[in-house]
């Protein structure tokens, strides 16, 4: 009795290649969805760290060395209510040095900063991302996975540190905000003296900071697309923000 051939067996598809790590840091910016889904299989949060570290370093040294930090701390006191009640009553001599004082503090804690910011930073957002997405959205993510989420995603700010210090090292150093040394948000057409807590939102529209967080929405729902539509994502992406933004405002407003 003849038996039929078995038809024969269809190749299985090679598996996808990889992205580069210089693929991944370009393709954030330019090319986010294939990139984020290429980070989704294969996570990766050395190489976001340090271009972030680099870039902060940069530009934390170039805030340390270049702004007059005399002026900075002298506008900062008069913006706390209890700070400037205190330093109203020394006399000139010990307002000079309490200025002095709070200058190299000031400088010392940018050295700090560039050190440590953008570690503590990406811990903090993670974390908070990470609760979000999955209370609210239900994503199936780890919190490793979140952290080279979240790194990647926050390229965008490395641009904006290359780009403030090139702006710092070029302005006279009266004319720095180590706070906003990029004029990309509504807050830098503010005057020195507006309360802190009125620059926060305008401060939170900052145009890297927008980026940064379409990023996020983008690579949470590539790397969950049943459970995160990029609206739904957007959408907590933006709430977490704003939250923020209050927060940090109402922290502001009672320091003010």
């Amino acid at each position: 009795m003849a038996t039929t051939a078995a038809p024969p067996a269809m190749p299985a598809p090679e598996p996808q290649a990889s992205i580069s790590a210089l693929g991944r840091v370009t393709g954030v910016l330019f090319s986010p969805k294939p990139t984020f889904q290429d980070i989704a299989r294969k996570p990766d949060w050395i190489v976001p760290m340090v271009v972030l570290l680099l870039t902060g370093l940069v530009l934390n040294f170039a805030l340390a060395s270049h702004t007059n930090w005399t002026e900075v701390s002298r506008q900062q006191i008069e913006k706390s209510k209890f700070a400037s009640s205190q330093i109203d009553r020394l006399d000139d001599a010990k307002k000079a040095e309490a200025y002095d004082r709070a200058a190299k503090q000031n400088k010392i804690g940018r050295y700090v900063r560039g050190v440590i910011g953008w570690p503590l930073l990406l811990l903090f957002a993670t974390a908070i991302y990470f609760g979000a997405y999955r209370l609210v959205g239900g994503a199936r993510v780890t919190f490793g996975l979140s952290f080279a989420l979240v790194a990647f995603a926050h390229l965008p700010m490395a641009l904006k540190e290359l780009l403030g210090a090139l702006v710092t090292m070029l302005k006279d150093p009266s004319a720095i905000d180590p706070e906003n040394y990029l004029a990309s948000n509504p807050a830098a057409l503010l005057g020195p003296d507006t309360p802190t807590w009125q620059m926060v939102p305008l401060a939170s529209l900052d145009v890297f900071a927008i980026w940064t967080l379409l990023l996020v929405a983008v690579a949470f729902a590539a790397a969950d697309p049943k459970k995160l539509p990029f609206g739904k994502s957007v959408g907590i992406a933006v709430s977490v923000s704003v939250g923020l933004m209050l927060f940090f405002t109402m922290i502001a407003w009672i320091f003010s």
